[in-house]
């Protein structure tokens, strides 16, 4: 494995770091060795100054007199090989009286020397300084010279001081060979520091490496990569957060996958349409409710590779992957669903791009289809797609619409608003008949114009009837409507059910001249349901065949079994219902006048109030059966209700 850039520095680091502190302490030893060997030479020079002061206070030579005793004292001693050095004998004045390399009567006072100043007032001094007299650097001890106090005095008497000197380079060449062995040793400790700091930094540097590898692969997606680091010190233990970080980015990683599967499940599940737009125009995301209630057709048509969505969309196909990445242009042809999707809308439908957060826009849309028009309700509003790969002021806001198909609930409102104007209609017509048949009896002479007083008297009667049987009928209606009512299951002997339904119908086909026919394949049959609706959908549906069914025609009510349902018929020959108006006779108050109008055999029929078969509905729904209805014009209608077998 080839080392890297840590590696070096850190090998660099070390190297130095341990140069540094050998040389240092190589220095501190150098000199700690040079400052004992100098005052083990400052000790010799002390002890040979001591000899010669010891020379001079015995013979007492120390005075003007004898300095030439002690020039050839100074001299004597100086060449010396045991007392190797320069000797200087100073008075106390400063005057030189004697030296052993110099002409004493030459030299300039010694007064202001250091040494010299030290010795006079300690009786000891030494100094390191450059000697213009021999022109060399020299080290210097010297002592003072006392006289034993006379009679009566109580300090002795300074005479003067004895100087000794050696050059400093003598003490270079002495100390010069331990010098040398000691930077021998130097060397070599140099060399094992670098090794030392190339092991180190190779045993530190690998840990990092591995860890580096390893977060390097889990950068690149590798949440296999593990690392493994002994020991408990820092490396350690960030080796070991490196792969708690790599389980927990594993873990989030597997939620956050787990999440977007959720997340697409929910999309394609949901019944509203949904639509993402980037900022830059194009499709982000889309479920395929939105494809379903965009497309105009269902029949997949021929594609080629350069087919564009909208091109598809005309064609009547779109599916998720036409869009996502798509323009909005290129996919969407409404241009209000446009307006909504793009940035700054389109033309002749602006989007306010400053709309405030959460705020939220709607706009019905209407999407033309072969079966008839779909009413879209889309919402819009702002919606951060920030992923991550955009940086500083740059824009991320797209644009979210949500498509809700409110197609049955606009064509309920219409039927509701149908409802209340026919409803008002219904109502209105007799009490305006019924007021102003009460206005004129109110004007009438009951004596003289009876029978005009009863003509009256008999259209408030049926008018009267009327409102009542329109009230009762928005009554059950409304029963039916109710949210949340539940109904009763009770056991209905089936024959006898229909013995009772000719019971309440007999004397009106008796007066219309009308043929029952109730017959049941099985004697003994009976269907658990509710007894009050079975009843309700079956006087509906005979009053409705009395109706409509001319004098001398056949009213029928059966029952047979068919697998597991009972199936309960109600059929005429009467006028018939066209086929165009077959999926409206069962809306509120519907009726079909080209029906009447065709057939001579309604002239005269009582109208209805236009509910019985919406109640039908409702009746049946609520029963959890189904209803089918056959009709032709001139032949006669046939209801069938068919009522699942209960245990």
């Amino acid at each position: 494995m080839k080392p890297g850039r840590f590696f070096w520095k850190l090998f660099a680091g070390n190297a130095v770091l341990m140069a540094v502190i050998l040389g240092v302490s190589i220095w501190v030893i150098v000199g700690s060795i040079e400052s004992a060997h100098i005052d083990d030479i400052a000790g010799q020079l002390r002890q040979t100054a001591e000899h010669i002061r010891d020379r001079i206070t015995q013979k007492r030579i120390f005075n003007f007199r004898d300095r030439s005793a002690l020039q050839v004292l100074a001299s004597d001693l100086g060449g010396m090989d045991a007392v190797y050095g320069r000797i200087t004998i100073i008075a106390a004045d400063g005057i030189v009286w004697a030296d052993s390399d110099a002409t004493a009567s030459e030299m300039e006072s010694h007064a202001n020397r250091p040494e010299v100043i030290e010795a006079m007032k300690s009786g000891y001094g030494q100094s390191r300084r450059w000697s213009d007299t021999v022109d060399r650097e020299l080290m210097y001890v010297a002592l003072r010279v006392d006289r034993a106090p006379s009679s009566g005095a109580v300090d002795p008497e300074t005479l003067g001081v004895v100087r000794v000197s050696m050059p400093v380079f003598r003490i270079a060449e002495q100390t010069g060979t331990t010098r040398n062995l000691i930077w021998r040793i130097a060397g070599l400790g140099l060399i094992a520091a670098l090794l030392s700091a190339l092991g180190l930094a190779y045993v530190w540097s690998m840990p990092i490496r591995r860890i580096t590898e390893a977060a390097r692969s889990l950068s690149e997606g590798d949440l296999s990569a593990r690392t493994t680091v002994r020991g408990s010190d820092e490396i350690a233990q960030m080796a070991d957060s490196l792969n708690q970080m790599r389980e927990s980015l594993a873990t989030q990683l597997h939620t956050i996958d787990q999440q977007r599967h959720n997340l697409e499940h929910f999309m394609q599940t949901l019944s509203e349409g949904v639509i993402v737009a980037g900022p830059d125009g194009r499709i982000v995301l889309i479920n395929q409710a939105a494809c379903r209630l965009l497309q105009p057709g269902d029949s997949e048509p021929s594609q080629t590779p350069s087919t564009t969505p909208r091109e598809l969309a005309q064609s009547g196909f779109l599916n998720i992957q036409h869009f996502i990445g798509r323009r909005v242009e290129e996919c969407v042809g409404n241009a209000e669903l446009r307006g909504l999707l793009i940035r700054g809308g389109t033309s002749g439908t602006p989007m306010d791009d400053q709309l405030a957060e959460g705020v939220v826009r709607e706009l019905p849309l209407h999407v033309d289809r072969p079966g008839g028009t779909v009413h879209l309700l889309a919402r819009s509003s702002h919606i951060d797609i920030n992923d991550g790969a955009s940086h500083g002021n740059e824009d991320v806001t797209g644009r979210l619409v949500v498509l809700t198909d409110v197609t049955e609930l606009t064509r309920t409102i219409r039927m509701k608003t149908d409802f209340v104007a026919n409803a008002s209609h219904e109502l209105r017509t007799p009490l305006s008949t019924i007021r102003a048949s009460v206005e004129t009896l109110q004007h009438l002479d009951m004596a003289s114009d009876f029978d005009s007083a009863k003509h009256f008297m008999n259209v408030i009667e049926r008018h009267t009837g009327r409102l009542e049987e329109l009230v009762s009928d928005l009554l059950d209606l409304s029963r039916l409507e109710s949210s949340g009512k539940s109904f009763t299951m009770d056991q209905v002997n089936l024959i006898e059910l229909v013995d009772e339904v000719y019971g309440r119908f007999e004397h009106s086909m008796k007066c219309k001249g009308l043929l029952w026919e109730g017959t049941c394949a099985d004697a003994s049959a009976t269907i658990r349901t509710n007894s009050r609706l079975l009843r309700l959908v079956l006087d509906n549906l005979v009053s409705n065949a009395i109706k409509f069914t001319d004098a001398g025609g056949r009213v029928r009510l059966t029952c047979h079994r068919d697998d597991d349902a009972m199936i309960l018929a109600v059929s005429d020959d009467g006028c018939g219902i066209p086929k165009a108006e077959l999926d409206r006779v069962f809306e509120r108050f519907y009726q079909v006048e080209a029906a009447r109008s065709d057939t001579t055999a309604t002239i005269g029929v009582k109208r209805g109030t236009g509910l019985g078969l919406s109640i039908v509905r409702h009746a049946v729904a609520a029963m959890n059966a189904t209803l089918e209805l056959e009709s032709e014009v001139g032949t006669g209608t046939t209801v069938s209700v068919r009522i699942p077998m209960r245990s």
